[in-house]
């Protein structure tokens, strides 16, 4: 069974989901559109919602054991959110847990900005998430570093605008209906309006696509997002001027109309980007991840999407349950994919204070990137249950490099035999792609290996068969050499320090390190 990122396609398909739903207008008396405005503007609330996911059994015929044990761990998982307390745009928290057949694993999570502080029962400290770091919203290069922070905490309170835009720009689905409805709400029945949303994977897609086309056509409705953006921003880009700061892009900046018309270009290109990474996953563009099912099949007349919003008298959403069927054919071992997301709110727009996490004992920073898997890793007691479900059960540090000793020149250093007679390849390249940050010292001329997953410390110097792990004294069997500007190793040092198995095959002349 090919590795797939679940998690990925299941946030991915939920987001794109609730996007294009939210284009309804006024039905059968009930304005759609406003109730979600209203849903997206609402300042404090306290709620409790799950997610669940379950994975459709296919012909497993071709799975090993391993393969099939790991299909049987994943097949129905929960995740449960109770006191979520949203105390403002910036400060929510939640208590959790997430299920799955080997167990139940709690958790308690608390966001402030663009930090998301995760307890989760396991872990040896507190970890902080960066949600900038490592981002790819090129948009923001444009700002100096001092901003980006304050950007990503401000963009809360304009969410507004942001739905609105996205309102004026979606049609309604086809099959829209709304009745009057007793539900209750946190244990209070309430009179409520249902509409009910019923989408085929057909029909998204071409919703999906005409939002973004209208998103990028609608240059008034993207320059007034960018200024009242602005108007939440500046007074931090004043307060930085009047602190001293002499950064140019600040005195330009300070420009209301200058700003926009430098930020409009980088924000419709990350758009465009956007859009072009749409359109190649629904045209079945599969190079980003090989192996990957085309996501076409996903959106055809056999996936089966539907929405249900409970609206009270002052037009707020009390209540939403949101379920998905998709086939995912051609996939060993899982015929399809069924998720269904439930939530209800009250206390809306009502004096909430939001609980804490304890991080006076240290916490352990991470950011976004691919390397963060690691460090969180590394952070877990091997024991726990969180990280037999990471590392045993999603096989999230499952890493294979493959370089070619004799074929044409790539983006990677190619390995090569030396005198004598021992494979040797590029460490930084190597090392990186197993999950470890690499440092290198001119003065001392030496490589700096840190294990992210084990936090093994090792150290080589050029031309030297003398290196140190943890301290120890460990011997190559060959020196560390410099080579076409790259530092090369002997291939079963760096692989076997880093917890990898070594194969070559003789016919491809193709080396393979693989890690678990």
């Amino acid at each position: 069974m090919h590795k797939k990122k679940w998690t990925w396609w299941v946030s991915s398909l939920l987001a794109l989901m609730l996007i294009t739903l939210t284009g309804c207008q006024t039905v059968q008396g009930l304005d759609i559109a406003g109730v979600i405005k209203n849903d997206w503007s609402v300042k404090s609330s306290e709620s409790k919602g799950s997610l669940q996911v379950e994975l459709l059994p296919g012909d497993i015929s071709k799975l090993s054991a391993d393969e099939q044990k790991v299909l049987s761990a994943l097949q129905n998982v929960k995740i449960d959110l109770t006191n979520v307390k949203t105390q403002n745009a910036a400060h929510l928290s939640a208590d959790g847990t997430i299920t799955y057949s080997k167990g139940a694993i709690p958790f308690n999570l608390l966001a402030e900005g663009t930090k998301l502080l995760l307890r989760i029962e396991g872990a040896k400290k507190p970890v902080v998430f960066d949600l900038l770091g490592g981002s790819n919203l090129s948009f923001l290069e444009l700002l100096p570093k001092a901003l980006q922070e304050p950007l990503g905490n401000k963009i809360t309170e304009i969410k507004p605008a942001i739905i609105g835009l996205i309102l004026a720009n979606t049609a309604n689905p086809s099959n829209v209906s709304v009745e009057s409805v007793t539900d209750k709400v946190n244990g209070e029945a309430l009179s409520l309006q249902k509409a009910h949303i019923q989408l085929t994977g057909t029909e998204l897609t071409s919703l999906l696509k005409k939002l973004f086309s209208n998103i990028l056509a609608d240059e008034a409705g993207l320059k007034e997002l960018i200024n009242q953006l602005y108007d939440v921003l500046s007074p931090v880009i004043q307060e930085q001027i009047n602190n001293g700061s002499s950064d140019f892009t600040l005195k330009v900046l300070s420009n209301k109309q200058l700003a926009v018309g430098l930020v409009y270009p980088r924000v419709r290109e990350y758009l465009e980007k956007i859009s072009a990474s749409v359109d190649g996953m629904l045209a079945g563009d599969d190079s980003l991840e090989q192996g990957h099912p085309p996501i076409q099949a996903l959106f055809n007349n056999k996936s089966a999407l539907q929405v249900d919003i409970y609206a009270d008298a002052d037009k707020q959403v009390r209540k939403q349950a949101l379920s998905m069927s998709l086939p995912l054919p051609n996939t060993s071992g899982v015929s399809g994919l069924k998720f269904s997301y439930v939530s209800e709110t009250w206390h809306i727009n009502k004096p909430v204070t939001a609980a804490s996490i304890d991080i006076s004992g240290g916490a352990l920073q991470v950011g976004t990137d691919a390397s963060a898997i690691y460090s969180f890793l590394n952070n877990l007691d091997k024991q726990s249950l969180i990280y037999t479900l990471l590392k045993n059960d999603l096989k999230v540090t499952k890493k294979q490099v493959s370089l070619n000793t004799t074929g044409p020149a790539t983006d990677a250093p190619q390995p090569y035999i030396n005198s004598d007679g021992f494979t040797m390849v590029p460490v930084r390249f190597v090392s990186e792609k197993l999950g470890a940050d690499v440092g290198w010292s001119g003065e001392l001329q030496q490589v700096t290996i840190k294990d992210l997953l084990s936090g093994a410390t090792i150290i080589l110097k050029l031309d030297s068969t003398n290196a140190s792990v943890n301290g120890t004294s460990a011997k190559l069997d060959s020196p560390a050499t410099l080579h076409n500007g790259s530092t090369f190793v002997p291939i079963r040092f760096i692989a076997e320090q880093l917890g990898g198995v070594v194969s070559f095959n003789d016919d491809t002349r193709v080396v393979t390190i693989k890690r678990d």
